[in-house]
């Protein structure tokens, strides 16, 4: 029991777990809300597939009017792939597949140079040969090349038209990639551009 000093009277106040109860249950209510999303949130965001099988010859959406088409076996990465931000990623098999545009003003070598920087700037990574012309089924000219890296190897292309630079990366076993070029490089040529 407590006393409270109200002017020359004093009022008893009965003080104790009762008075709590109502915020003890509030409180736990809100805890087992929070603890549900803290739990249910990343358990449901793990259940969903990270890959979408896409069919062979459908046209992907890069970004900046760029588009490629989905060779055979592609799975794209819905996680990674960022039409927003003019990125796409998907895998055929283990290759892992990353292509990107952007404003690009610049002339193809210099393209070139950017993506090896950026593929050389991962611990590991070396280009191994020089870029070699290569082009898209439409024509546009392009550059190509390889590149190594720890237990993979992978090549890449550089595309530029109309103030847009296409890059694209790939690497995997280098028994996907030599079982898949055919395959990988038919997915290099359909790059396309705008209204091609």
């Amino acid at each position: 029991m407590s006393y409270i000093l109200a002017g020359h009277h004093r009022l008893r106040v009965k003080v104790g777990i009762a008075v709590f109860r109502p915020n003890l249950y509030a409180s736990l209510a809100v805890l087992g809300v929070v603890g549900a999303i803290a739990i249910g949130l990343p358990a449901i965001n793990n259940a969903l597939p990270a890959g979408r099988s896409v069919a062979a010859g459908q046209r992907l959406t890069v970004g900046r009017g760029v588009t490629v088409a989905a060779p055979p076996d592609a799975v794209l990465d819905v996680t990674k792939t960022q039409p927003n931000l003019n990125r796409l990623v998907m895998s055929v098999h283990s290759v892992r597949v990353v292509i990107e545009a952007d404003k690009y003003d610049g002339k193809l070598p210099g393209l070139s140079a950017k993506l090896r920087r950026k593929i050389q700037s991962n611990p590991g990574y070396q280009a191994s040969q020089r870029d070699h012309p290569t082009s898209t089924s439409a024509g546009v000219p392009g550059l190509q090349g390889s590149y190594s890296t720890p237990g993979r190897i992978g090549t890449y292309a550089v595309f530029t038209r109309g103030g847009v630079g296409v890059e694209v990366s790939m690497a995997g076993a280098g028994t996907d990639v030599r079982r898949d070029n055919d395959t990988l490089l038919d997915l290099v040529r359909s790059v396309r551009f705008g209204a091609q």
